[in-house]
């Protein structure tokens, strides 16, 4: 009778990563972008900072893209609608967390740069954050509508397209800061509301 050996147990597969280490790269990621902005980033500075060595970087992200899209992956969704009775001052609070987002750390690089330079995946990445945080604005004009305070037939995806679309292109491609008056410009765009129909007037 042949003996009964147990199976060797398979090997691991890819790097295994020390939880110590792991967060000390992470960490070490987000305070050199607070400091030295996307561009000022490097592998190098990661692993010193960090106190690791480079190649240990090196077998846990391919680039610092990586590394830093996993930094502050956590930061980047987005809470529910806001909802204080006042679509105003609920599109006024979603337009300032789409600006913190992305001007995350002072630097509107950092989000777009690191998705977009991590090619097609990246891409695919950004337009999903875009899109997630389009509907809690979609839904905060949804229920203004249903409660009167915006009239019904608005293009309301052209909107939230229109502010997104306003906010990328000044942050993003044209790296200017966006103000409180500027964001209150956008807000003002929607229309009053209703007003009594011709029956209820009378």
């Amino acid at each position: 009778m042949d003996d009964e050996r147990p199976a060797a147990p398979r090997p691991r597969r890819g790097p295994r990563r020390d939880p110590d280490a792991h967060e000390a790269v992470l960490a070490a990621t987000r305070e050199l972008v607070a400091e030295l902005g996307y561009r000022g980033v490097t592998m190098d500075r990661i692993a010193s900072r960090a106190g690791v060595a480079r190649m240990t970087v090196y077998r846990w992200w391919p680039n610092k893209a990586a590394v830093i899209t996993e930094a502050v992956a956590d930061r980047l969704a987005p809470g529910p609608a806001p909802d204080t009775g006042d679509v105003r001052e609920d599109a006024l609070l979603w337009l300032r967390s789409l600006v913190s987002t992305l001007t995350l750390l002072g630097d509107p690089s950092v989000v777009t740069g690191a998705l977009t330079e991590r090619g097609e995946a990246g891409r695919a990445e950004l337009r999903d954050l875009l899109k997630a945080h389009a509907e809690p604005a979609a839904q905060l004009l949804r229920n203004s509508v249903a409660r009167g305070g915006l009239p019904q037939g608005l293009p309301l995806d052209a909107i939230v397209d229109s502010w997104i679309g306003y906010v990328v292109y000044r942050t993003v491609f044209l790296g200017q800061e966006i103000t409180g008056p500027d964001l209150l410009d956008l807000v003002r765009l929607l229309p009053p509301p209703p007003g009594p129909s011709a029956g209820e007037a009378g």
